[in-house]
Parts: C-alpha cells; sequence; structure tokens
C-alpha cells in the first residue's frame, strides 16, 4: 500500500513539474508594445478570383438541326469569373490575460462577368433549360446565349486567440470563434432561337430568358491557426489555416420566360425554393511579413502580402432541372496586409 501511494504521488508531481516547464515554453508572442492601449487595426486588399462552379449555359458540338453538319469540335460554355479587388478591415484587443486576444474583421468582396456563345447553323444546347411541361414548347436552332453571373461576398470573423513562442525562431497563434456570412448570387442567361414551338403552332424566331437569384445568410464556429517563422531580424515567413463549419439558409428564385417574334412574353417556370444545410470552409494563406517597432516600441508596424485560397464546399443551390447546382465557390488571389499596434 505503501508503495501505491509513493508511486501516486511521484506521478503526480511529475506532471506537476511537466505542466511548470510546458507553462515556461509557451510564452506570449505579442506582438506588444510598451505603455500601449493594447490595440491593433488592420487593413488588407485583395486582388482575387472568385469563382462559382457549374455556371454551364450551353453546349455546342450537338446536333441539333436538320440537314447541318459537325465540322468542328464543340464545347461547354460557362461563365468565366474575372480579377476584381476587395477588402479586410479589423480591430484586435489585448485584455492583459496571459496574452490572449480578441480580433474582429469584415471582408467585402464583389465579382461578375459575361459570357457569350454562337453557332450559326443552330447546333447549341440550352443546358437546363425547361422545355417541357403543359405548354408543349419545342426549342430548335438556338443561335446565339448571352449569361450573365453577379456575386456579392461579406463575411464577418470575431476570434479569440493566443500568440506564442515553439521556439525562439517559430510561433503560432491557435484560435476559435464564429464566421458569419451572408451573400447575394444573381445569374442570368438569355438565348435566341430561330425555331420556337408553342402548343403547335407555327415555328418562329424569339428569346428565351432565365433568371435566378441566391440569397444566403449563415453563422458557425472557425478554428484555426496563424504561424510565423522568422528567418532575419523583423522579416518573418508566415501561414495562416482555418475550417469552419457553417449553417447556410438559402433563398433561391428561379424565373423563366418566353417570347416569339410579334407576340407577347410568357412566363415557363416561377420557382422558390428555401433549403438549408451546414456547409464546410477552408482558408489557406502563405506569405512573407515584416515587422517594426517604433518611438521605444510604443508602436508597432508590420506589412505582409501572400497568396490566399478560400473553398466553400458545395455553396452553389440554384435551381436547375438537369443535373445538380451545388458546385464549391471559390476564391483564391494576392492580399496585401498592414497591422498598426498602439
Amino acid at each position: 500500500m505503501a508503495k501505491k501511494i509513493f508511486f501516486l504521488a511521484f506521478f503526480i508531481l511529475s506532471i506537476n513539474a511537466f505542466a511548470e516547464k510546458q507553462e515556461m515554453i509557451t510564452l506570449p508572442a505579442g506582438p506588444f508594445v510598451k505603455k500601449g492601449a493594447g490595440l491593433f487595426i488592420t487593413a488588407e486588399f485583395l486582388w482575387w478570383k472568385g469563382i462559382q462552379e457549374r455556371l454551364n449555359y450551353a453546349t455546342t458540338g450537338v446536333l441539333i438541326q436538320p440537314g447541318t453538319n459537325i465540322t468542328s469540335p464543340g464545347k461547354v460554355h460557362s461563365v468565366h469569373s474575372p480579377w476584381n479587388p476587395g477588402f479586410r478591415i479589423g480591430m484586435g484587443f489585448y485584455p492583459g490575460h496571459d496574452g490572449w486576444d480578441l480580433y474582429a474583421r469584415y471582408t467585402w468582396f464583389h465579382s461578375g462577368s459575361t459570357n457569350h456563345a454562337s453557332n450559326r447553323e443552330g447546333n447549341m444546347l440550352p443546358v437546363s433549360l425547361f422545355l417541357g411541361g403543359p405548354r408543349s414548347l419545342q426549342v430548335n436552332g438556338v443561335t446565339t446565349a448571352r449569361s450573365q453571373w453577379d456575386l456579392h461576398y461579406n463575411v464577418v470573423d470575431l476570434e479569440l486567440g493566443r500568440h506564442f513562442f515553439f521556439s525562439k525562431f517559430l510561433s503560432a497563434r491557435l484560435f476559435a470563434g464564429l464566421r458569419g456570412t451572408w451573400n447575394h448570387q444573381d445569374w442570368n442567361t438569355r438565348y435566341r432561337s430561330n425555331h420556337i414551338i408553342i402548343n403547335g403552332g407555327a415555328p418562329l424566331s424569339g428569346e428565351i430568358k432565365t433568371n435566378q437569384d441566391q440569397d444566403t445568410w449563415g453563422i458557425g464556429i472557425r478554428v484555426g491557426v496563424n504561424s510565423g517563422w522568422t528567418f532575419c531580424k523583423g522579416w518573418s515567413i508566415v501561414s495562416d489555416a482555418s475550417f469552419a463549419g457553417v449553417w447556410i439558409d438559402y433563398d433561391n428564385k428561379r424565373r423563366d420566360s418566353i417570347a416569339q417574334t410579334g407576340f407577347g412574353r410568357a412566363i415557363i417556370a416561377n420557382i422558390n425554393s428555401d433549403p438549408n444545410s451546414t456547409l464546410f470552409n477552408l482558408d489557406l494563406m502563405l506569405g512573407l511579413r515584416g515587422e517594426w517597432w517604433f518611438c521605444n516600441e510604443r508602436y508597432h508596424l508590420s506589412a505582409q502580402t501572400g497568396w490566399e485560397n478560400q473553398v466553400w464546399l458545395h455553396y452553389g443551390n440554384f435551381i436547375l432541372f438537369n443535373g445538380h447546382g451545388n458546385g464549391d465557390l471559390t476564391f483564391s488571389g494576392l492580399t496585401a496586409k498592414l497591422r498598426f499596434d498602439f
């Protein structure tokens, strides 16, 4: 019995000694300033490409018109996203408890693009266009198509984190918090056809439009790590990685219409959908940072630039009749960041 008590006491003392040693290793890394308010602000310029997958609207190279031939390969036409600017702003506070910090930031990014497709023979398939139903529509000879997509992306992050040293030159900031988002996407496509038949009538030229609006908002839990390796005084290689599970509420609307030349426009589809889901979001960044202290270390300034990737898995939820509209929403591009501590 005495042996058991001795070994138990030895085990408890060993754990305490290890905990004390660990506490010494994980000293807070800041950055801290002398006689400051414990506040810092951040500002970032974004130069990103935002891509919503599965925005396919037409396929050429498909034999539709009788009496014609396929003489060259066609392609699947989709909206391609350009590079666009955006910004992020943030503010943080050190409450004076063992190096912990509170940080909030807002991300704003807008993007949009228009794509065109044409085929003189009319051998073009309008992808996911509703052509059935009680009006018995028949659409052949689609010669031109134009598709436009717009994105309005907004995200707010709230973080509780602690920056500490792993070694003399390696540090990491672990954090956890909340992510909120509200976004809007418009996807509108217009087709011109030289052969539209309604209810068995005469074939006439005309136009078909499909308009989709997607509004979403969501909130979820986000965790991650910011790390830095100092390779020269004041200069570091930095990386960020975070993961979030966000509950998303959708408000989707689709409205399709058709108009023959010389006749009025008729609605052929008018659909609302409001599903909700929990989606996974991954953020990654790799970059270079320089930092400096001023006025007897009362102020701190850092500047960094890097490459960032974001993925929202299965984010798109458009109403489609042929296939699925839940492609990934992704962002990639350059970021330039300034931070000021005072």
